[in-house]
């Protein structure tokens, strides 16, 4: 089996114990939607702030950080980090997964290198040297959603501007999955959407995407964020977003409502997640079976585990694009098994990847030998199906 997926890949420099109260973050907060001013929760690209504080990027990264160094930089994207952890947990099952890609001609491309190398993953990168490979500041306040934490994003997109669908060889859709993730960051692959999309269908691939902010529509004040230059929804099998997302792609002001939209718009199914809330999940029949749109738990068993030993919580950077991997994982252990798919794995799956992130710095997990990340998720997956059946919600 292969699992082939291109999308957003960047470096991550994190900075743990913000206070979006302090007079830095204030001034910078947007005002009004697209303004380029920070976004809690959410993303804005680095010459837009820029414009918004009037001010450098290392000025801005200065007065948010009070001046210190970012405290780790990590392999980030919602495209390459879930690959990594569905290469991680799959790796025994003979389960090949690739990434496609791209890097500038610098120490943060040697880093992405470097750090892809020592997971299961293959990389296919390619390479603009006159381009800077895309980084991210995560800049997170553990004390925001009731002590869940919660994190904003500057973002540079450098040389993924020289990415497309055409980048994408044959070898790309010689796969069983296929997964775009994060594509807002990579402006002409996200236009690019619907003929990616629809090449992969043709070709007999199950298609998963996994939205990110998409800063580049947010500033244009439109109703609906577009997803691809032609809407590409009848080509998604499982669409994972989380809720501000949903409500922007559907230019809705309730969650029900840009479920029922979704809907509408002919996607297969869907996960919508709402940070430490319930997440939102609805399958049409096809590819999973059918869904009533229902609510679905976070897993309480990690919940439990980060209340009675508080110095297991590190940071929520990463648990989004792990919560994606973790529906790879699923989807690709199901296989073969039974048609249509259970949701209630895919939920577990996603909830329990997810959640395990906020127990280490950053989104990507480096493991010391392979299946350690598969042990310590087995029994986050056990207790996710077992008290969902204790409540009935299946």
């Amino acid at each position: 089996m292969r699992i082939h997926g291109s999308g957003c890949c960047l470096i991550d420099s994190i900075y743990r114990n913000c206070s979006y109260e302090s007079e830095a973050f204030c001034s910078l907060w947007s005002k009004e939607r697209g303004d380029g001013g920070l976004i809690e929760g959410g993303l804005v690209f680095t010459e837009d702030l820029e414009r918004f504080g009037g001010k450098s990027h290392k000025q801005i990264v200065d007065a948010l950080s009070g001046g210190r160094k970012a405290d780790g930089k990590n392999l980030g994207g919602p495209a390459v980090v879930a690959l990594v952890h569905a290469a991680q947990i799959l790796s025994e099952n003979g389960v090949e997964v690739g990434f496609y890609g791209v890097v500038g001609n610098d120490d943060n491309a040697a880093l992405v290198r470097s750090t892809i190398a020592m997971t299961p993953l293959n990389a296919v990168l390619k390479q603009v040297d006159e381009m800077s490979t895309p980084t991210t500041e995560v800049f997170d306040d553990p004390g925001k959603r009731d002590g869940k934490g919660e994190r904003s994003f500057m973002n540079t997109i450098g040389a993924a501007y020289a990415f497309s669908g055409t980048d994408l060889p044959p070898s790309f859709y010689d796969a069983d999955i296929i997964l775009l993730g994060g594509t807002a960051l990579v402006p002409s692959l996200h236009d690019d959407l619907h003929i990616v999309l629809e090449k992969a269908k043709k070709a007999g691939c199950i298609t998963v995407v996994g939205t990110v902010f998409d800063f580049r529509n947010e500033k244009r004040n439109i109703d609906c964020w577009p997803l691809g230059a032609q809407p590409a929804y009848q080509y998604i099998d499982v669409l994972v977003c989380d809720e501000t997302e949903a409500l922007r792609l559907c230019g809705t002001h309730s969650v029900e409502q840009a479920a029922c939209t979704l809907m509408d718009y002919g996607v297969g199914s869907f996960i919508i997640t709402r940070g430490a809330l319930p997440m939102l999940v609805w399958s049409s029949g096809g590819l999973i079976t059918y869904t009533e749109l229902t609510a679905m738990p976070v897993s309480a068993y990690l919940d439990n585990l980060m209340e009675q030993d508080p110095s297991l919580r590190k940071d929520t950077t990463g648990c989004g694009d792990n919560f994606l991997g973790g529906v790879l994982v699923s989807i690709a252990r199901q296989l073969g098994n039974t048609t249509p798919l259970s949701m209630l794995d895919i939920c577990a799956w996603g909830a329990a990847s997810g959640g395990f992130t906020c127990t280490y710095h950053g989104g990507t997990y480096l493991e010391t030998e392979t299946g350690e990340k598969l042990k310590h998720l087995l029994p986050i997956v056990g207790a996710y199906h077992a008290s969902v059946r204790m409540e009935g919600l299946v």
